[in-house]
């Protein structure tokens, strides 16, 4: 496959990168151990990105300066956007990897991107650090520091319980849960860098489009909804039974009323 992908020989010590646009990155040919990231590259816009590589050969850091993806990679660009390449030849990345819709959306008409959650609306502002409900003033809503407790590393996103009827972040007595909360939705949503990257850039004062091309760019989401079996909640309940001399299981519980209403 590797032998598939563009090749970027730069011109100055004639080192071969293989340009990789699923990946968006450029590994170097003899060593692809050797990678280099959006996040890893400074973005030098349509001149292309800048980064320092550490050359074995002649023992020195080299600045290597690949053109954009769009350039040195057009068919595959044109196949990843399901473009057509004349067509990729007339944009830059940031053109073809940020949506420029959602993008005038967020920037020239102020519209927040939003989140649903358990059926209601959330818009989500970095800027203020806060998920807000629509239409529900009773409440401020979930701010993002609350959520870090609830941070899931691996996937970027947080795992948590969520009231649908008060639209916050739900309330369980962990040393007292004995079986799955039943007026409670265990939810996950992305980071919130992902949900609104232009006001966590504006939140830190950083320019508004920085790194638009490595999160990507969307004004509406949806919660996913994980059973509770799924959220990790049973050794807990496990171990509070325990405690409390409780035998049965939440599992164990349910067959038993499933038992009662098939009775003859």
């Amino acid at each position: 496959m590797e032998k598939e992908l563009p090749i970027y020989r730069d011109p100055d010590y004639g080192i071969e990168f293989i340009a990789d646009v699923n990946k968006f990155e450029f590994r170097e040919k003899a060593n692809p151990d050797n990678r280099y990231t959006l996040e890893d590259m400074i973005d030098l816009g349509e001149d292309g990105y800048r980064f320092d590589h550490f050359d074995k050969t002649s023992r020195r850091d080299l600045t290597i300066t690949p053109p954009q993806f769009v350039t040195v990679a057009p068919k595959q660009m044109a196949e990843k956007y399901n473009k057509a390449v004349e067509e990729i030849l007339l944009l830059t990345d940031f053109e073809l990897m940020v949506d420029q819709e959602a993008l005038s959306r967020r920037i020239k008409h102020g519209e927040l991107p939003t989140v649903e959650i358990g059926g209601h609306i959330f818009y989500a502002d970095a800027r203020i650090d806060l998920l807000r409900p629509k239409d529900d003033f009773s409440t401020m809503g979930i701010s993002f520091d609350e959520l870090e407790d609830w941070y899931v590393d691996p996937k970027n996103t947080y795992a948590f319980p969520y009231d649908p009827k008060t639209h916050e972040i739900g309330k369980i007595e962990w040393d007292k849960v004995v079986e799955y909360p039943k007026d409670l939705l265990f939810v996950e949503i992305p980071f919130v860098k992902t949900l609104d990257p232009v006001g966590w850039n504006r939140k830190w004062g950083w320019g508004e489009l920085e790194g638009l091309k490595e999160t990507g760019l969307r004004l509406d989401f949806k919660a996913a909804l994980i059973p509770w079996n799924k959220s990790g909640i049973d050794e807990l309940i496990r171990e509070n039974r325990l405690k409390q001399h409780i035998s049965q299981s939440p599992k164990e519980n349910e067959r038993k009323e499933n038992k009662k209403g098939r009775k003859m």
